[in-house]
């Protein structure tokens, strides 16, 4: 099928970047949305303006953005990152092409709207409270006998904010750092979500819709490790898209994707395995960030290859969900676990974990001239590495040499930080 018409990308960062290269190189025009003037700047740093034939930053005008934007004569609006998950939904309904609509905008940013979608749906859902007050978390939580507790902001992104909360003083160490501060999408944080701890094992499922049929893409397993009241993520890894965890996780997903309204485009959804079976972490209406489609690729077509073949030919996941996805080869996501601080002075560890059989690549690394800080959440992780090999044993024996090196300090060679 031809596709005529621009390409409309809304917030084409991180992941989303990726989008115009391949939507230019099926020949059309390509215009950006930036969903507000003030984004986060490790989004607003690696956009590629050259990729588009206009960069138009939405003021808050819905009409106004719309207007700019159909003198292009849009063929369709895609999401990149998920700030822009709201506006993409105006934007598209507005114009009147494809779309999720804006009536469940909400429920797909806001945490504990989401739960209650769930809830409407007759799908298990975590136990939660959404509130200001500590003392009305305080007074929830020992309502539930007083066993733990996770306090998080209702629409951050990766463990911003994100604690686990085993009394009282701990909730209100939570809120006291977090309630009224801007959180890493620069969201406010003037409520917080207070949740029950989910325990088991937790798996991340992409997917791609379109008109309400599903195509799971990449099931990923995620190991995260606990830091007092924080978690650090450990290493995530490709899974086949048939097992015993994943048989029970992605027709929970796809009954999400139906009650959260997302019908059209990317999606990628985290639940928690339990004893009593899956449970709604989050669910973004968006694409995976973080994770190198040219890595994916090799071994399986990638979230970003697929939204675009979605919105370049309609009719391709309709195709693609007549049979399970297929692995050519497995993959493990490995973030840097950092015990040290200091300047960075040199990074002759690295090479070490280059020269690794089945190292494929690295993203947001740092390097000589940067600080290195403790890592207590994914914005403190420095650096993270790709493992791509058919011998899943193989992943394991690099997995565990990129632990060693990390463990004893020997990635990155630092000095002492000089007080200013």
């Amino acid at each position: 099928m031809t596709v005529r018409g621009a390409a409309v990308v809304v917030d084409a960062y991180s992941t989303g970047s990726r989008l115009a290269p391949r939507f230019a190189a099926a020949g059309l025009p390509v215009v950006h949305v930036q969903s507000s003037p003030t984004l986060p700047d490790f989004y607003l740093r690696g956009f590629r303006a050259s990729d588009f034939v206009e960069n138009v930053v939405h003021e808050g005008d819905l009409d106004a953005t719309a207007e700019r934007v159909a003198a292009h004569e849009p063929a369709f609006v895609v999401v990149g990152a998920e700030p822009g998950v709201p506006l993409a939904d105006a934007l598209s309904e507005r114009l009147g092409l494809p779309s999720n609509g804006s009536a469940q905008s909400a429920a797909r940013r806001d945490k504990n709207a989401m739960g209650e979608a769930l809830r409407a749906a007759g799908l298990r859902t975590a136990e939660a409270l959404k509130t200001a007050d500590v003392e009305e978390a305080i007074a929830w939580a020992a309502g539930r006998g007083g066993a733990p507790v996770v306090v998080k902001p209702l629409d951050s992104a990766g463990t911003d904010g994100v604690s686990i909360c085993a009394d009282a003083e701990s909730i209100r160490a939570s809120f006291a750092t977090n309630l009224g501060r801007p959180n890493a999408l620069h969201g406010a944080n003037e409520q917080l979500l207070v949740q029950e701890l989910l325990e088991g094992t937790q798996l991340f499922v992409n997917s791609v819709s379109w008109d309400g049929v599903h195509h799971v893409s990449e099931v990923w397993r995620d190991n995260k490790l606990r830091r007092g009241a924080n978690f650090i993520y450990d290493y995530e890894e490709l899974l086949p898209r048939h097992g015993e965890q994943q048989d029970q996780v992605v027709p929970y997903v796809e009954s999400v994707l139906d009650a959260l309204g997302i019908r059209f485009g990317p999606a990628h959804t985290e639940v928690m395995l339990t004893a009593t079976g899956p449970v709604l972490v989050e669910s973004g209406a968006r694409m995976h960030g973080s994770v190198p489609d040219e890595i994916v690729d090799r071994c399986t077509p990638s979230h970003q290859t697929l939204t675009a073949e979605a919105y370049l030919d309609p009719h391709a996941v309709a195709r693609r969900a007549q049979r399970p996805y297929d692995l050519a080869a497995g993959a493990y996501c490995v973030m840097l676990i950092s015990q040290h601080e200091g300047r960075i002075v040199g990074d002759a560890g690295l090479r070490e974990i280059e020269a690794l059989p089945s190292f494929a690549g690295t993203i947001s690394m740092l390097g000589p001239g940067d600080t290195l800080k403790r890592t207590i959440d994914l914005f403190s992780c420095p650096g993270i590495i790709y493992l791509v090999d058919p011998d899943r044993a193989q992943l394991k024996r690099d997995y565990d040499s990129i632990r060693e090196l990390d463990a004893a300090g020997a990635v990155f060679e630092t000095e002492e930080l000089v007080a200013s």
